[in-house]
């Protein structure tokens, strides 16, 4: 407090007190006396006579009066008076303020010393703490990590400049940077794509935009925010405009907190504190801000870099980011819901964040939740695949865990899962573990290779291939004799990649290989979740190492063994048919049941009017509209759902190479009924696919309704009149 309240707070405390004195002095020299023969008041007979103020309370008021006194004499009462007692609170206690703090600062000053140099006082810094605690903390939290919409003051990123000068300013006049809503001036659509142009200038965010989307954003970006952000948006400290191009958001950085901003506007506004605090005390807090960005950065200095950037590969092998990182979110700020038969669960914020994230985990903490599965807070449910990260080396463990400290904080907190009774009790799933958690050590045959081995330890560990394409028992634990034998995963088959299924499918170590480097290759394209798997992870592995993943998978091992006996498929194309001509809306293609030339070439006629304009009459695709058919892995599959289903679903482009990527694909959801859609994808896997096994109209209903009940079916196509599913 500075000196002015502090005189005005002893001045009304002593002259109150005064006042109490004369009151109570006026009173009993009023009202020690009394006529005891007087009647006051009567009821009922009854009379009550004057009688003198009892003595006791006088002396009760005196004593209380003495006490006040000597309380306020001997203990912090008055202004800045501490007190003959030099007594302190708990927190003052541990976080002493010097007596001598102005005399000390002063004479640092008259040295030249800077924040840096006064940060070296621990004297200063614990004062500087303990006004940090009872003015910033609110804001900025205790270890001035920040949280959302209060800046981190421990890092290199300062939204006013982060000299002495720029400190003090900040702390004595405060802020006030107001950013304007656009959402009269701006079109929805130029906010969403500009709000996708700003995410996506941030270093390994991956953006599902196409290449218009984002120049159409930086279009706009260009006309209407670079007066403030800049050019090259990195920000423009003299307005406090924060740089938009790093992985730093002073506030929401998911696309939907960017496209609020942008809609609302902003008003950041940080009090002065001039009127409030001495001099010495602001010192003393830039002393303090000073001396936690010096613990952060030494921390950050003191991590192996070696370690760093082979921790970073390790986590895109194990796409840490696609789980931790929400819908548009910031990368590793959680917030992804899995829905699950028990609830829905939301993967947490493993940023460096010591309040949100998992800044404040040991080692030892760190590993157990890798490995065991056993969080800080409790145990872990299983959607974190601690049962495949189990068999991460240690080696590879403390690399994982140095790259982990070194990410930026993200100011998000994690969300409360949403899990139904019992499923919510934590302890339960020491009992899951127990009963489902198979901690058998990875076993590597003496004479495999190197690349074998290493394709094991990726695909079975950090790749954790297994939790997807394996699958789960009513307590959604892995069916441990049916690995890789596929799984239903939101509306798309993680289909059976076992070595005979790969065999059969006539996939290669070069084709799965560019499959899984790039998303393409001449099996198909990678879509869903495995184009996400793409995007996040094994894009970023080196080809060797995603071609022992491939080697490992096609080669197989005991728990997955290739069975060549099956023989493989050779799809016969379309060869000389010639298409009828037919009404997509009404192909009749019962008509045709007694003649098989005729439905045959009925059933080409419909592929050329609804698949063949993209896909090509032979089905080889057309470069940069759509991937070839023949030979397609998905079309080759014995399991025709993703098949069904990218009918009724419709496609996106996965994104991945621009100049590569295909077209989007429609959904013909209200196209062709049951019955006429499962022709045609029969027709479709005989021809292209090499798969004689018919689809039935109950297999294609079936898809259809659950797709629709989940909200996954796709209305791109609209006609005039709805189709009928129903056939009699």
């Amino acid at each position: 407090m500075n000196t002015f309240w502090s005189n005005w707070v002893i001045i009304l405390t002593l002259l109150f007190l005064i006042f109490m004195i004369i009151v109570v002095a006026y009173y009993w020299r009023k009202n020690h006396t009394a006529d005891k023969e007087n009647t006051v008041d009567s009821f009922d007979n009854i009379k009550e006579n004057d009688a003198a103020v009892p003595k006791l309370l006088l002396f009760s008021y005196f004593i209380a009066f003495v006490l006040a006194a000597g309380f306020l004499v001997l203990y912090p009462g008055l202004g800045n008076w501490q007190g003959l007692m030099d007594w302190k609170s708990t927190s003052e206690a541990t976080q002493p303020h010097p007596t001598n703090l102005q005399k000390q600062i002063t004479q640092a000053k008259l040295n030249g010393s800077s924040y840096q140099q006064l940060s070296q006082d621990a004297t200063i810094v614990n004062a500087g703490n303990a006004l940090f605690q009872t003015h910033c903390a609110a804001c900025h939290l205790s270890e001035a990590e920040g949280q959302t919409h209060f800046p981190n003051l421990s890092d290199n990123v300062w939204l006013y400049g982060g000299t002495d000068k720029d400190i003090h300013h900040s702390i004595t006049k405060g802020r006030n940077g107001v950013m304007a809503g656009w959402k009269t001036i701006l079109s929805a659509e130029d906010i969403n794509h500009v709000a996708t142009y700003i995410a996506s200038l941030q270093a390994d965010r991956i953006i599902s935009a196409p290449a218009f989307a984002l120049q159409q954003g930086k279009t706009v970006f260009n006309k209407n925010c670079t007066s403030c952000h800049g050019s090259n948006a990195q920000g423009n400290q003299l307005l406090g405009a924060p740089n938009l191009a790093d992985n730093i958001w002073l506030h929401d950085g998911s696309i939907e907190g960017i496209i609020h901003t942008i809609n609302n506007g902003l008003n950041n506004v940080m009090p002065a504190f001039e009127n409030q605090l001495s001099e010495v005390e602001i010192q003393a807090l830039g002393a303090y801000i000073r001396h936690q960005h010096t613990l952060r950065a030494n921390e950050l200095a003191n991590l192996n870099k070696e370690l760093i950037t082979k921790g970073q590969y390790l986590a895109y092998a194990g796409d840490c980011v696609a789980c931790h990182t929400g819908e548009g979110g910031e990368l590793f700020g959680g917030g992804l819901g899995f829905v699950t038969p028990f609830g829905t669960m939301y993967s947490t914020n493993i940023s460096s964040h010591p309040d949100f994230g998992i800044g404040d985990y040991t080692y030892s903490e760190f590993y157990d939740a890798l490995h065991k599965g056993k969080g800080k807070h409790g145990y872990l449910y299983p959607a974190m695949p601690y049962s495949s990260y189990q068999y991460v080396t240690d080696d590879d463990t403390k690399a994982l865990w140095a790259y982990m400290q070194s990410l930026n904080y993200v100011n998000t907190r994690n969300r409360n899962n949403q899990m139904m009774f019992p499923s919510n009790i934590r302890l339960g799933l020491l009992g899951w573990n127990i009963a489902f958690l198979n901690t058998d050590p990875l076993e590597y045959p003496a004479n495999s290779t190197e690349s074998w081995r290493r394709g094991k330890y990726l695909t079975m560990g950090l790749g954790h291939c297994s939790e997807c394409h394996t699958p789960r028992n009513i307590a959604q634990a892995l069916i441990s004799d049916k690995l890789f034998q596929g799984n239903l995963i939101d509306g798309w088959m993680a289909p059976d990649i076992t070595a005979t299924e790969l065999y059969q499918d006539r996939w290669s170590i070069t084709s799965l290989t560019d499959f899984l480097k790039t998303g393409h290759s001449e099996k198909g394209t990678a879509f869903g979740g495995m184009a996400e798997v793409v995007k996040n992870s094994t894009r970023y592995l080196t080809r060797d190492d995603v071609s022992a993943i491939a080697e490992y998978l096609i080669t197989g091992d005991k728990y997955n063994v290739l069975d060549k006996s099956v023989g493989q498929i050779t799809p016969p194309g379309f060869g000389d048919l010639i298409p009828a001509q037919v009404n997509v809306q009404d192909p009749n293609l019962e008509g045709s049941a007694t003649d098989p030339l005729k439905k045959e070439q009925q059933l080409y006629g419909l592929y050329i009017q609804t698949c063949g304009a993209c896909h090509g009459a032979d089905g080889k695709g057309r470069e940069g509209i759509a991937p070839t058919l023949l030979n397609n892995g998905i079309i080759m599959h014995k399991d025709p759902y993703d098949t069904i289903a990218v009918t009724i679903r419709g496609l996106v482009p996965n994104y991945l190479e621009q100049e590569i990527d295909f077209m989007p694909m429609s959904s013909f959801n209200t196209v062709l009924n049951d019955a006429d859609l499962a022709q045609l994808i029969t027709f479709v896997r005989q021809k292209l696919g090499g798969r004689d096994i018919p689809i039935t109209t109950t297999q294609v209903t079936k898809i259809r309704t659950d797709l629709i009940k989940a909200g996954f079916a796709g209305n791109i196509h609209n006609l005039t009149q709805p189709m009928n599913n129903n056939p009699e």
